[in-house]
């Protein structure tokens, strides 16, 4: 079992139904085989509404497209044309992320070897991976994304290993994995600090990592709400000012500029690491208007521009990671 006691990283065995830490007594419980080893803290998700709604799910054992769509329909305020939007987004989505898992993200998804998904969601990037034959294990805060990614892995021909569990509180032994993904997942977790030296803890010496991050200080709308400007406030004003643009919370995101990610990344972690800004893939123009199009080929131009670089790196949209542990 790759799995161990979040609280003393002692070791599991099962009790049935249930995960039992050898060394501390913790009891883990299991949901459609998956454990549920989140501790207490903060969190974007309410613990307990998570894990109603995926022991609902196992129970209704519905068809993969029907789930996902479950997931979606329970969420206030959605109409039929969304919910179906973002179930179409989560089942074609494997298929979307081959260029990813075999370009910037080849050096921390090895053939050989075992790689941690932190925030693995839907399990989609595993998913994508497994299909190639690359060995992946995921971590998520939800249970009910976790219930998703385990079918949507099996359906790629993947073997889900999967764990509900804190970015904070990894329930994972030191250098027990080769490498980290996480994508989009920094700016969601409470405690950013903590968060990177779990991963510098259970990453092997050599290991490979790859994060992703919207820049605060980008020029374009913030991605999560779709309004401008946010990140250009101080951060106490930022939920008021979405609030008031948009009517949506802000409570659990945080973004950051490539200064402070840098900061970061050097106080925590021991990785030689390179922020990149990419550009705009062709899969992605296809399905832009023409103006659109043309626009983003011109971003792509001046982004790739060493000389332009620095200027990217202060108001680009959004930073990839790749680093090594020495």
């Amino acid at each position: 079992m790759i799995w161990c006691c979040p609280r003393c990283h002692g070791s599991l065995g099962s009790t049935g139904d249930a995960l039992g830490c050898l060394s501390c007594g913790s009891r883990y419980e299991l949901v459609d085989g998956i454990p549920d080893l989140r501790v207490p803290g903060a969190s974007w998700i309410d613990f307990d509404d998570d894990l109603a709604l995926a022991r609902d799910l196992v129970a209704r054992d519905l068809p993969l497209a029907e789930l996902v769509r479950a997931v979606y329909a329970v969420r206030p305020g959605w109409d039929e044309q969304r919910v179906a939007l973002r179930t179409r987004q989560v089942l074609q989505a494997p298929a979307r992320l081959r260029s990813e898992v075999t370009g910037w993200l080849s050096s921390a998804m090895p053939l050989s070897g075992r790689f941690l998904d932190l925030g693995c969601g839907a399990g989609m990037l595993l998913a994508a991976a497994a299909e190639q034959g690359r060995t992946g294990v995921g971590i998520d805060v939800s249970m009910t994304w976790l219930v998703v990614a385990k079918r949507l892995i099996t359906e790629w021909g993947g073997t889900p290993v999967l764990a509900a569990a804190m970015g904070e509180s990894l329930p994972l032994a030191p250098h027990a994995v080769d490498s980290v993904v996480s994508l989009d997942v920094i700016e969601h977790v409470n405690d950013p600090d903590r968060y990177l030296r779990e991963i510098e803890r259970v990453v092997a010496a050599g290991g490979r990592l790859a994060l992703s991050t919207p820049n605060r200080f980008s020029l374009t709308a913030e991605p999560h709400v779709f309004v401008w400007g946010v990140g250009w406030l101080p951060q106490r004003w930022q939920r008021r000012y979405v609030r008031w643009r948009s009517g949506k919370s802000y409570d659990d995101t945080r973004l950051m500029g490539s200064a402070g990610l840098r900061r970061r990344l050097r106080r925590n972690t021991s990785f030689d690491f390179r922020l990149n800004i990419p550009c705009v893939s062709e899969q992605e123009l296809l399905r832009f208007r023409p103006a659109k199009a043309m626009l983003a080929r011109l971003y792509n131009r001046f982004a790739a521009s060493a000389l332009l670089r620095p200027l990217f790196l202060c108001v680009g949209p959004f930073f990839r990671i790749v680093g090594r542990k020495p």
